[in-house]
């Protein structure tokens, strides 16, 4: 599923011949399919060649190993680095847009969480059940003073950041996800895709009730958002009523972060739904409707429309 943003996070170390050989033999797979790889990879290379680093004398196969494991040992992995970019990065966004916000927006009615002030004080306790679950501390939310209550969200979500760069546990540590209902056990790397996915939601709604306007993130955040709720969604669909009429649903998707996408969600007829990758990613968030979201349908439009409306209620709130 992260193939393609991994590669790209190694492809310079291994133009200089830095990764290690599982790092390279994954970089090199990658390459014989992917022609954008491809062509980044012989642009590096050729960069490399120019500053003689493709003509260096090897190092000696025990120093090398010494000097790429200390290395390894005071970086995350690719990875983690990724995905931990991707959230942090849009924490950061919303801690800007919250910083110029007037004391009397913070009391902006939510529909979701009656106040502006009340939408952070949520983000904060979702970050917070992350934190919880991976042995980092949880940032005591206080009762008081909007500014106060950003502040306690601003610092959890650096406490997460900061503890993940040096995390040990790996991606695969299974960690609750924020939900509506009980919160469904995943591995790391997908509450890290929605921990940015969540903060970018916030970001818009929060965006939108001042008059900023909305964003949209990197296409590689709006694919990993995308694979996330496609992961969920033939679980969520059979685990719906009727969910055995759905059949094998193909998700074609346009636009930033676009792809296709196939979804065994039972035994009925196959269906094909084509939409926007980025308002796909807005329905998943309950930010959009399943009628009002602009799709086409090849196959049935009754599934169709199950699938969309059971791909609204993955959201956290």
């Amino acid at each position: 599923m992260y193939v393609h943003d991994e590669v790209l996070d190694l492809i310079g170390a291994w133009a200089l011949d830095a990764c290690d050989p599982d790092e390279a033999a994954r970089v090199d797979a990658h390459l014989r399919g992917c022609a954008t790889c491809a062509a980044e990879a012989r642009r590096l290379r050729s960069a490399a060649s120019w500053l003689a680093a493709d003509r260096m004398v090897p190092a000696p196969p025990a120093l090398r190993h010494r000097v790429l494991a200390g290395a390894h040992a005071a970086r995350p992995a690719a990875l983690m680095r990724t995905l931990l970019g991707a959230y942090a990065g849009q924490a950061a966004l919303l801690d800007r847009l919250l910083g110029a916000v007037r004391a009397d927006d913070w009391t902006r009615p939510d529909p979701r969480h009656e106040t502006l002030g009340g939408v952070v004080a949520h983000l904060a306790g979702n970050d917070a059940m992350l934190a919880a679950d991976l042995g980092l501390s949880v940032v005591p939310l206080p009762s008081g003073a909007p500014a106060e209550v950003h502040a306690a969200w601003r610092e959890q979500s650096r406490v997460i950041v900061d503890g993940l760069a040096g995390h040990q546990g790996g991606l695969d540590q299974r960690v609750r996800l924020a939900h509506t209902g009980p919160p469904p056990l995943r591995p790391l790397r997908d509450a890290l895709v929605q921990r940015a996915f969540e903060t970018w939601t916030h970001l818009d709604d929060i965006g939108s009730a001042v008059g900023r306007g909305t964003t949209t993130p990197p296409p590689e955040q709006v694919r990993r958002i995308v694979d996330l709720a496609a992961a969920l969604l033939p679980g969520a669909v059979r685990g719906s009523d009727s969910g055995d009429e759905v059949g094998t649903v193909r998700l074609v998707l346009e636009g930033a972060g676009g792809g296709e996408w196939t979804l065994p969600c039972g035994r009925g007829d196959d269906t094909t739904i084509y939409a926007d990758a980025v308002e796909f990613t807005r329905l998943v968030a309950n930010r959009r409707g399943a009628d009002s979201l602009s799709h086409t349908t090849a196959g049935s439009p009754a599934v169709s429309t199950r699938v969309l409306h059971v791909a609204a209620t993955l959201g956290c709130d």
